[in-house]
């Protein structure tokens, strides 16, 4: 999985500093540390990062509350409070942003690491659920939305494939998969376990810890091994999913 590549705004110097530093330990990247709500819109427009670290508490007229509102305004990006008032007040304050985290001072590098990683989970959930929203909603009119269709991000923006299409689906990494279709292979950006749930149980099965298959597309079973129609590949199915698997056939 990639770097997140975090913004801190922070307008102590040396608390800024050793955020900076846990960050690095962690294996984020830093793009800046700012000191001020003004500072921090500017970065934002300069470069967005993948997610802001945001004193609420800030010097001058701005508070992060407010410099976050503001960039919500404009811009999809988790941000993550940090403060040193843990008071109800300042909570329903911060709700009003919509935060993806709020973490109290002092904290600890896990602290930091476990809400960073929650944020970055459901981020990209909520945006996984605004592109296929806004998909639906571009390509068809109320009532005519095949329920056999999936849409899927991947490197040349959302794919649109029909279920019955799919052969079987790989994970790559912990956050890339392959679906195999039967003339070509398309890369999409999520888990396996993260997309699982879109293929029905009527229709998939999943065989081992890597791989869900379409049960139709089954040519040949000799257990533990599926053999996929047309495509000829061999899948392995786990000794623990073997009992399960075998009423397949």
């Amino acid at each position: 999985m990639s770097k997140l590549n975090i913004l801190i705004v922070e307008d102590e110097f040396l608390v800024g500093a050793d955020i900076e530093e846990s960050l690095l330990v962690l294996g984020y990247q830093v793009q800046k540390c700012v000191a001020s709500g003004p500072a921090a819109i500017a970065e934002v427009e300069r470069k967005l990062p993948d997610l802001i670290l945001m004193d609420i508490r800030l010097k001058g007229d701005m508070t992060g509350i407010d410099a976050a509102n503001i960039i919500r305004q404009k811009h999809d990006v988790p941000i993550i409070y940090l403060t040193a008032n843990a008071d109800l007040g300042t909570i329903e304050q911060a709700k009003t942003s919509l935060p993806y985290g709020y973490i109290t001072k002092p904290f600890t590098e896990k602290d930091l690491q476990t809400n960073i990683e929650i944020a970055r989970f459901k981020f990209e959930n909520d945006i996984q659920l605004k592109i296929e929203s806004d998909q639906y909603n571009a390509l068809f009119k109320k009532g005519d939305v095949d329920s056999r269709i999936l849409f899927f991000d991947g490197d040349e923006g959302l794919m649109k494939i029909n279920m019955d299409d799919v052969y079987y689906v790989q994970e790559l990494s912990d956050d890339r998969c392959s679906l195999h279709l039967r003339d070509s292979v398309r890369e999409i950006l999520r888990s396996l376990d993260q997309i699982a749930h879109r293929f029905p149980d009527d229709t998939f099965a999943r065989v081992n810890k890597h791989t869900i298959i379409n049960k139709s597309k089954i040519f040949l079973a000799k257990m533990p091994e599926i053999i996929i129609a047309d495509k000829m590949a061999v899948i392995t199915v786990d000794e623990e999913r073997m009992e399960e698997v075998k009423h397949l056939f």
